[in-house]
């Protein structure tokens, strides 16, 4: 990471005196894997439901093999099968399935330092431009998540809203893409010496050798050679890839400490315990065991907040299911939980929830006395609650909306606020994913908010909401203008 904090800054120190341009490749750079893989997956899902068995197959054989070998020499034979795959096929499907392969698969590809390189480059006031030989079709809904409105990608041709199975020359592809990078910089008046090329590939060396600033990601054995030998940065980004064994045994092994702990507060209570005590026993356990299986080292700044003030609500921002883990390992003790129903039938978490006198909220339900009730009483007996109040969660880890119902219940109890935000969760199990991933969690723990500076409930929410947005803006590179286009993709 500290090879990525060092080039970030680079970018920032570049005397903004001229336009300047950032181009970025897509697979393996931006995201890991390759977008022709999810995009051929949902392709072959739409040709088999029509029946059209022998082409779906002929398809998906030379995407694997593409997969297997890595190799750029045959990815003109491969766009080209794929696109007579297409012939007679609507436009309006392939945008359909594009989006639906980045739903499926793509958007849990996108690297967070791919994330934060973007940022660096948008604050710095640099042109971004994608530059891929794929398709629009894979390209359009990752640039629009991360806020890039330029596009050089390989074209298919179209007639009367369809496919005809042929490829617009030249495709973007080796020195297609060099003569595409000049077109977009002519355009903007920019030398591509004043300009950045981040890629995997060296397929892409034509382009990355006319740039004044060329960078590796996550190079190729050739393209590490090459850059070596030429001396350009080199950015390895690991937060998101394939699977590895190290993944699978520690996702298991979380599974197991879940259910071991579920299994401590079932023994706990067959034995007499009383609930309250069960209840920290499994807490204690599932925070240090579940943390260290997971392989999360976590980082606390502001520690000493958690214990200024008892009870209280504690706020978080929802970024992972493993955040559970993360505020049990801070927490420790007299803690509940605050959650959506729904999760109470969760197979895995579901009855280690309920052991913990979870309050479960029915948000289609209009009437929350009882609600209310239950979670004042926890309260007024010297335990805190840990309550979300976002509605859902970003896969980027951008904050969403803050419902007031955790505000509201402080203020009614006179018990302080205290807001916990988690910068990276994601990092280690992304939104979507099934694998765990090691990964140094940072956490922030703001200053509580005490009862009598709760004047207004409304703005005591925004005003928190604010701070976890600029907190985490700040610490991802992220510019006000790509906040608000997200603020449009929330769901």
């Amino acid at each position: 990471m500290r090879q990525l904090e060092d080039h970030l800054f680079s970018v920032g120190q570049q005397p903004n005196v001229r336009p300047r341009v950032a181009f970025f490749d897509l697979d393996r750079t931006l995201i890991a894997g390759y977008s022709i893989i999810a995009l051929a997956n949902e392709t072959i899902r739409h040709v088999a439901s029509k029946g059209e068995l022998g082409q779906a197959a002929m398809v998906l054989n030379d995407v694997l093999r593409l997969r297997r070998e890595q190799s750029g020499s045959n990815y003109h034979r491969i766009v080209r099968q794929l696109t007579k795959a297409l012939k007679g096929v609507s436009e309006s499907t392939l945008v359909d399935l594009g989006q639906r392969a980045y739903n499926v698969s793509l958007e849990k590809r996108l690297y967070s330092e791919a994330i934060r390189l973007v940022e660096a480059h948008r604050e710095a006031g640099h042109e971004l431009v994608i530059v891929t030989a794929a398709s629009r079709y894979q390209v359009e809904p990752i640039a629009k998540v991360l806020g890039i409105d330029e596009i050089c990608c390989t074209q298919l041709e179209v007639h009367n809203g369809k496919f005809t199975g042929k490829l617009i020359a030249p495709l973007c592809f080796g020195e297609g893409k060099t003569m595409a990078a000049r077109r977009i910089a002519k355009r903007y008046g920019v030398s591509l010496k004043d300009s950045w090329f981040y890629s995997d590939s060296s397929d892409d060396l034509p382009l990355l050798k006319a740039v004044g600033f060329p960078c590796a990601v996550n190079p190729s054995d050739k393209l590490r050679e090459q850059a070596e030998n030429r001396q350009w940065p080199q950015l390895h980004f690991s937060t998101r890839g394939f699977i590895s064994v190290e993944s699978i045994s520690r996702t298991l092994l979380t599974g197991q400490a879940l259910v071991a702990t579920t299994a401590v507060g079932w023994l706990g209570r067959k034995l007499g315990v009383a609930t309250h005590d069960s209840a920290n026993m499994m807490t204690q356990l599932l925070g240090d065991l579940g943390a260290s299986v997971a392989g999360l080292n976590i980082e606390v700044e502001g520690r000493h907040h958690l214990r200024d003030h008892q009870p209280s609500v504690f706020v978080f921002n929802h970024q992972s299911l493993l955040d559970t883990i993360v505020l049990a390992h801070l927490l420790r003790r007299d803690i509940v939980p605050f959650c959506k129903k729904e999760m109470a039938s969760n197979l895995l978490i579901g009855p280690l929830l309920r052991q913990a006198e979870t309050v479960f909220v029915d948000r289609e339900q209009s009437n929350q006395v009882e609600v209310l009730q239950k979670s004042l009483r926890i309260l007024n007996s010297g335990r805190s609650l840990v309550i979300a109040p976002e509605g859902t969660r970003s896969v980027l880890g951008d904050i969403q909306p803050f419902k007031h119902g955790a505000f509201f219940l402080a203020r009614k109890a006179r018990v302080p606020i205290v807001p916990i935000v988690l910068h990276n969760v994601k990092d280690a199990l992304p939104k979507g994913a099934l694998l765990i991933r090691p990964a140094t969690v940072r956490v922030t723990v703001l200053p509580p908010i005490l009862p009598d500076q709760i004047k207004s409930v409304r703005t005591a929410c925004r005003d928190t909401e604010d701070q976890f947005r600029n907190l985490l803006g700040s610490s991802r590179h992220t510019a006000l203008p790509l906040r608000r286009r997200f603020a449009t993709l929330r769901r």
